[in-house]
């Protein structure tokens, strides 16, 4: 959807151009669909049916799926090696997987545990970086993540040829 396109409540949720849809009715609305269907709920398809649901005013639906088309533009960045990436200036890899223990691994050997830091000094030091390449368990995850970095003034993005698993 181009952002002078204006969002109605008739406006269908997979014409606006906004990925991962699933995660912004889950993490923005709290409308996760697979919960919905357990409880015999519809799955929101347009701003409408996620005002309904929500219980939301059309407006406040409108600005957030407005923001997180508006923050999440130009989310991927074509990076050719992610080891090389890693070692330009200004650049880290965060792996924004949960970690289930101390001993997990990162997904990369270039990325660093972003749950494994302490945030209170991680976060100020990732402000200072040109370049924050998310990874994850499922690119779905990594731009969830990518978008609250964003959120929070750092510069994230994802590696357009990074392979999520």
């Amino acid at each position: 959807m181009h952002p002078s396109q204006s969002l109605t409540s008739t406006t269908r949720l997979d014409a606006t151009g906004l990925p991962y849809i699933d995660i912004v009715l889950t993490e923005r609305f709290l409308l996760p669909p697979d919960a919905l269907l357990k409880i015999g709920e519809k799955i929101p398809n347009t701003i409408g049916d996620v005002v309904e649901l929500s219980g939301m005013p059309l407006q406040h639906v409108c600005d957030v799926i407005q923001e997180c088309l508006t923050i999440g533009s130009h989310m991927f960045l074509d990076v050719a090696n992610l080891t090389t990436a890693a070692q330009e200036e200004g650049t880290i890899v965060i792996d924004m997987s949960p970690c289930l223990d101390s001993d997990t691994l990162p997904l990369h050997d270039a990325a660093r545990l972003f749950h494994a830091q302490n945030p209170q000094q991680l976060l100020p030091f990732l402000r200072t970086m040109d370049r924050v390449l998310v990874i994850s368990n499922t690119e779905a995850h990594a731009w969830s993540a990518a978008m609250s970095l964003r959120k929070m003034d750092i510069k994230a993005w994802l590696p357009k040829n990074w392979k999520f698993y």
